[in-house]
């Protein structure tokens, strides 16, 4: 007899972390970096494990994080199978997008309303024209770890595309500047069209590597391993401090999403 859904996602999801689906904790953070994952590996004193995707448990917080890679369609997968998790609480995503409107500055964190379905996975989860949009509930929290830290959470439009070297379309860029994007990444329409359909609470806080549109503003190798060094660890904090938020108040939080989603 064919193996069923629940089954197969289950099986597939513990091939990706080889570890298996009981050590998964109720709150995941989500990124697409491994000096994000073995940043969290030291600063939650997690078990660590490796299959196509990167997964440290640290069980004394309650938190996992998830290294899915990069694209939508690797979005899209992790999303589906955490959805599956019998004690699933809250999923955030912690990751980079460049920066569009000229408010924004290397350094500085996101916390995106919605995102534009720039790319062509979601099209397999929701119809065309339905908008990406996170939990409002997990949102808050998230806002609430970048204003306790003493930094303005920024608020708005991110674009998702699955294109490369975009930057090169003057015609594209044009459309960016005149929509009020904020910022521009490769997985968040994704992860939040995915997320509404399987009801999974998601959230993110995206930090702001770079300026593209600006002068000498792409992300180069060297500019590269100066983010990490420069932000990693604070990213991770605040990702942290939602996670500890939210799991303190969960009844709350459980209500709140229960009347959202």
């Amino acid at each position: 007899m064919p193996i069923d859904e629940n089954e197969y996602i289950k099986q597939t999801l513990e091939r990706y972390t080889n570890c298996r689906m009981e050590e998964i904790c109720d709150h995941i953070l989500i990124t697409n970096f491994k000096q994000y994952i073995m940043g969290f590996k030291k600063k939650a004193k997690g078990d660590y494990s490796e299959g196509n995707f990167r997964i440290v448990n640290a069980t004394d917080i309650n938190c996992s994080m998830i290294d899915f890679g990069i694209g939508s369609p690797q979005a899209a997968l992790v999303v589906n199978c955490l959805a599956y998790l019998p004690n699933l609480k809250t999923v955030i995503m912690v990751g980079m997008c460049g920066g569009i409107d000229d408010v924004l500055k290397e350094g500085d964190f996101i916390v995106p309303s919605a995102a534009i379905r720039g790319e062509g996975t979601s099209n397999h989860y929701l119809p065309k024209g339905f908008p990406a949009i996170p939990a409002s509930s997990v949102n808050l929290y998230c806002i609430g770890a970048v204003r306790q830290s003493g930094r303005l959470p920024r608020c708005g439009i991110m674009y998702t595309t699955d294109r490369r070297l975009w930057e090169f379309d003057e015609a594209f860029v044009d459309y960016l500047r005149n929509q009020r994007i904020l910022g521009i990444d490769m997985e968040l329409a994704t992860l939040f069209s995915v997320a509404y359909r399987y009801a999974v609470p998601i959230g993110s806080i995206m930090l702001v590597s770079d300026m593209p549109l600006q002068i000498d503003g792409v992300k180069d190798k060297k500019k590269q391993g100066r983010i990490f060094s420069k932000y990693t660890s604070a990213h991770l904090d605040l990702a942290l401090d939602a996670v500890k938020k939210m799991e303190a108040n969960w009844d709350d939080v459980k209500r709140r999403l229960t009347s959202e989603w």
